[in-house]
């Protein structure tokens, strides 16, 4: 009988979606947070469905375990070299594209169509025209184009933008126009009006976007992280918004979480901050995912979103 931990703030609703299914041989324990177990409880566990920054506390008490389905895209949190892994790790793809793209999307057309003047304005009971750009013809960069950097390129493409792209390894991507590797980030980041961060932390991204790198970008361009706040020297950032070499940065993730109260990039005013809630996981989605991986694993077939956890994603 497996026995199946869901380790998550919606545990109960990840078991109530779970129960229709009555998989086979499996029994289900919950917790909302992993200060109400007791590692003795731990020692028969081989699955964990739930959340990476909470199961790193609770690796060394499962010895039996086997899979982690993780509840986010990102799962750098477990790909740590000190950490054990001695048991498969799957992450989620496909269901955060729309959401991505809608928060993405939200702040380009909010700030190509001064959405926060025009609110102004009607505050003040003014009538006054003001001059605004169509997103045809901008050049938006993507970094990272797994299903979300694809699927931003998609609704790019929507709205007749032209769009690069970047990867860590070359590849040919439906819906981007040209693709670069890390080794041509210069030539990627010319000429970009908005730039996208979707990418993973890792050791090859790290600081990716660091002084160096920002100082290539247009003082016209709009930064936007929905990736890691690791991929990007904050420090860098700071100083370059501050020196006016950037239009604009819309942050919804940060090098530490939650953002410190005194750091100066809560008091810029052209920063855009959100508290990592760009896409935030949704429970029928992982459920779906979480049954498909449970049968695979059940007959011994691979399963899908395996991490390689030396790459980290």
């Amino acid at each position: 009988m497996n026995q199946l931990l869901i380790l998550s703030p919606d545990a109960e609703e990840y078991a109530r979606l779970l129960a229709p299914y009555a998989l086979e041989q499996l029994t289900i324990h919950t917790a909302s947070h992993y200060t109400t177990l007791d590692p003795a409880q731990l020692k028969a566990i081989n699955l964990v469905l739930g959340d990476p920054p909470w199961l790193v506390k609770l690796l060394a008490h499962l010895p039996e375990l086997q899979w982690v389905q993780s509840t986010f895209a990102g799962v750098n949190a477990l790909c740590a070299p000190q950490l054990p892994r001695h048991y498969q790790l799957t992450n989620v793809k496909a269901v955060f594209g729309p959401s991505m793209s809608e928060y993405v999307f939200g702040y380009i057309l909010a700030l190509e169509r001064d959405l926060l003047r025009a609110r102004m304005q009607q505050q003040q009971h003014r009538w006054q025209p003001f001059p605004y750009r169509s997103l045809v013809g901008l050049t938006l960069g993507i970094a990272g184009l797994g299903d979300i950097g694809q699927h931003l390129a998609s609704t790019a493409q929507h709205f007749g933008m032209r769009v690069k792209g970047l990867k860590l390894q070359a590849a040919v991507v439906p819906q981007v126009d040209e693709v670069y590797t890390v080794a041509e980030l210069s030539q990627f980041l010319q000429e970009l009006d908005y730039l996208v961060i979707t990418l993973p932390a890792t050791t090859q991204t790290q600081h990716l976007f660091n002084a160096t790198a920002l100082a290539q970008l247009k003082t016209e361009a709009v930064l936007i992280n929905v990736g890691r706040g690791a991929c990007v020297d904050q420090v860098a950032l700071t100083q370059c918004l501050k020196a006016r070499q950037l239009r604009a940065a819309v942050l919804d993730v940060f090098a530490e979480e939650p953002l410190a109260a005194d750091d100066p990039l809560w008091d810029l005013e052209q920063v855009y901050i959100t508290p990592h809630q760009a896409a935030v996981s949704v429970p029928a989605d992982i459920v779906k995912i979480f049954v498909r991986n449970y049968q695979r694993f059940q007959q011994g077939q691979p399963l899908d979103y395996l991490i390689d956890f030396t790459r980290g994603y």
